[in-house]
This record gives C-alpha cells, structure tokens and sequence, in this order.
C-alpha cells in the first residue's frame, strides 16, 4: 500500500506530499470528512512516509523496511490508535497518550498518535488532549479523524492544520471495485458505487454483504407498489414488518431516503446521472411523474427528523405509520 493507492483523494495527498518533500510536517493534523472516505488509511500512510528510512523523493515509503512493516501491520510501539470505547473517547485514555507522548521514539524518528472519530471526545478529553497540542514534543505527530470538525474544540482546531477528504466520485469507487474484484459484473459494480454514497468504505461492506442485496429487493418492491392517492386500511400491518426488523432501521430508512431522493432529482431534472438506484430508472420515471414536488419533499424532510426521533426513543411504530402515510400522500387527499 502507499498513497497512490488510495482512491480519490488526490488534493488531501498532495497536501501531505508537500509537507513531507519540504520537510515542513505539522505537528497536530486534523484529516475531516465523511466515513469510509480513506482518512484512517491515509493517516497510516503518513506514519510510514515520515518514518520510512528509504523514503524516496517521490514521497512513497519503500513498504519494505522493518519500520514500514510494523505500520503496516498496526504493530509499531512508536504508532498509536486511540478508538472510542462504548460510544466516547475518555479523558483516561487522552491522559494514558500523555504518559506516552513524554517518552521519546523507540526505534522511529517520529511517534504517531491517530485519534480515530475524534468528535467522540468528550470534553474532559478534549482538555486534556488540548494542553499536548499546545506544547508537542519536537518528535511527535498527533493526527484526528473526524467526520464534523464542529464537533472539535475550536481550540484544538486552530492548532491543527486541517486536511479535508471529499467524498469519492462514483466512476473512481466502480473502478476500484473491479481492480479488486475480477469476477464482480460490471452492473454490480455500478449499483454499488452509487449506494455507497462516495465512500470506499460503505463500497466494501455492501460487497461483503452477501444478503444486501436481497434486502434491498424487497425493500425497493415495497415502495415500487406504493402511490401518493392509494391507500388502504392496512397500514399497521405494512409498517408492522419493518417494525420487526428495527435492528436494521437505519439501513431500511437511508434505502427509503436514496428512493424518494432519486424521484425528486428526476422530476426536477430529468438527469438520471445522479440517480442512486440506477437499476430501478423505469420504475423511479414512472413514480415522478405521480408524485407532487411538495409530497416527496415532504417526505424527505420527515426522513430526516426520524433520526432524531430515533435518538429520542420515541415509538418507532408511530414513527413508520406516519412515513407510511405522507408516502401514500394522505395528508394531500384530506386537504
């Protein structure tokens, strides 16, 4: 592995690139941008470039020498990986990294500490972590991982230079997809760089998913017999299912959102480039010319206060029999 190998993220590389050929490396970084977008990877990367000691002048480490090996493999004493525990990152592991941090390398020229979903301090942890960033050691790299840099003290973020990893064009994750896959069709392909919603990592876990798939047919046939105006008596029963299944609510309500969303786009537009379910375009054409702008805004804006329902508890039923009725346009039919 090395930096030409990761996918998409060519102006965050080339930032880190620069630093390395200048030999003006930060001591606090802060990588930000959606999951699954190769910030943890590029972050290991960096930790092998700066202390490779065949590092060429093409700022590629030689994947070769023993220091590159124990990176690679997460096994190096002078590399640490801070991850949340139970939710959140605490105050007793920001403090263990500060014992750490005194001593100096043990076989490398820098001492690396990646701080993986950094909004996950809490913060007591991000005190703590703030008074090391303020006076770093000359041989340490501190790097965070973090999805929403809002969620960071702005103490801390001031400190740090910020590398931004943008979400991957579709057209770069089905390549990678078939690079790495000889025997995936290029239609899977496709379907897949599209759900992932330009992110690698959400690429490989659909790939991995055996029954992704098969979910997510009977998901989209659910919708696909739905219409704003048709509706029976029988709501509790379809909403009942899903009910069933709510340790994959999340799933089944982002496969809802991607539907609805690809119906507005074409009725908006008419440009199907954008359409997630790109093996469904019949069936999605057909549904935007029924449905109203107003209905299916409607219900992309209810989708989106069912995640904070979620997080309040409140009645997942009420919640799907609710989406089940702006989706049949019920609402609209009583006005």
């Amino acid at each position: 592995m090395s930096f030409k190998n990761i996918v998409g993220q060519e102006r965050a590389i080339k930032i880190l690139n620069q630093s390395l050929k200048e030999n003006k490396i930060s001591s606090s970084y802060i990588f930000v941008g959606s999951e699954g977008t190769g910030k943890k990877l590029t972050a290991i990367e960096f930790a092998k470039a700066v202390n490779c000691i065949n590092f060429d002048k093409n700022s590629e480490a030689c994947e070769d020498c023993q220091s590159c090996n124990e990176i690679s493999k997460q096994c190096s004493p002078d590399l640490k990986i801070i991850e949340p525990i139970k939710s959140s990152i605490k105050i007793e592991q920001i403090r263990e990294m500060r014992k750490e941090i005194g001593l100096k390398p043990f076989k490398n020229i820098k001492k690396i500490y990646i701080i993986n979903i950094a909004e996950k301090m809490t913060l007591e942890a991000s005190n703590c972590l703030l008074k090391t960033i303020e006076e770093p050691p000359y041989y340490a790299i501190i790097i965070l991982l973090c999805s929403q840099i809002d969620s960071i003290l702005p103490t801390i973020v001031s400190r740090c230079q910020i590398v931004n990893f943008g979400l991957i064009f579709s057209c770069k994750i089905r390549e990678f997809l078939l690079n790495k896959n000889n025997d995936l069709e290029k239609e899977k392909a496709e379907i897949i760089s599209k759900l992932a919603q330009g992110s690698i990592g959400n690429a490989s876990r659909l790939l991995s998913d055996k029954e992704y798939f098969t979910r997510r047919e009977e998901i989209l046939n659910y919708l696909s017999v739905i219409s704003p105006g048709k509706y029976s008596d029988d709501i509790f029963t379809k909403t009942g299912r899903i009910v069933s299944e709510i340790y994959r609510i999340e799933e089944i309500l982002e496969m809802i959102k991607l539907w609805y969303r690809d119906i507005l786009i074409i009725k908006n537009t008419g440009d199907q480039k954008y359409v997630t379910n790109c093996d469904k375009l019949e069936i999605l054409i057909e549904k935007s010319k029924i449905y109203s702008q107003e209905i299916l805004i409607d219900i992309l804006d209810y989708l989106e206060q069912i995640e904070e329902y979620l997080i309040k508890n409140v009645n997942t039923r009420l919640i799907l029999e609710r989406l089940y009725i702006k989706m049949v346009g019920v609402e609209y039919c009583l006005r």
